[in-house]
């Protein structure tokens, strides 16, 4: 649902969306249209407060947006085919997972809009984004050995990182290269 609030001498425009979160979440996408998310409990006020304090933000956001020239993403893959490239992917990164005792997970394919993928260890479960058709196979091949790293460390502590250069020495280059990518 869309809501208005007064800003200075203009007003914020945001999509609000009720979801099952622990925190209220803000999102700017490349439209320059603002995303909010909040659980149903949180009062209206204390959303609008919260956009209201993150103004700046999106103001800078929306008019960083704004002067980016509008390029259209050329797809690597075709919708149906990046599916098989990932799980052709993860049967060649799993061995090295296998050794230190990982089950092999349950691999699951959305459209996401803030990640590229995710991963629940304790379910066993790895998603990974359907948009990485927009990435080189260098970058959706990070993505996996990422999201499999996350069965060793389920956080983004120095010690992921250290497991992660181990089987992605590549893995900054590679995240650099997917920030740069803009879907519409």
């Amino acid at each position: 649902m869309l809501k208005t609030i007064p800003w200075g001498t203009g007003i914020i425009a945001y999509e609000l969306q009720y979801k099952k979160v622990k925190n209220i979440n803000l999102r700017i996408r490349p439209d320059g249209t603002v995303h909010v998310s909040a659980n149903r409990l949180v009062p209206r006020a204390v959303i609008d407060d919260f956009v209201l304090s993150k103004a700046d933000l999106i103001i800078k956001a929306q008019k960083k947006y704004a002067n980016q020239p509008d390029i259209l993403q050329s797809p690597y893959f075709a919708e149906e085919e990046i599916r098989d490239v990932i799980l052709d992917l993860c049967r060649k990164a799993y061995p090295y997972y296998e050794k230190k005792g990982i089950a092999y997970p349950q691999i699951k394919f959305r459209k996401m809009v803030s990640r590229w993928g995710s991963c629940h260890a304790i379910k066993g479960v790895l998603t990974f984004n359907t948009n990485l058709m927009y990435a080189p196979l260098i970058c959706v091949e990070y993505v996996v050995w990422h999201e499999f790293t996350h069965f060793l460390q389920q956080n983004h502590s120095k010690k992921f990182y250290e497991e992660l250069e181990k089987v992605c020495p590549h893995w900054k280059q590679c995240r650099n290269r997917l920030k740069e990518i803009r879907l519409r």
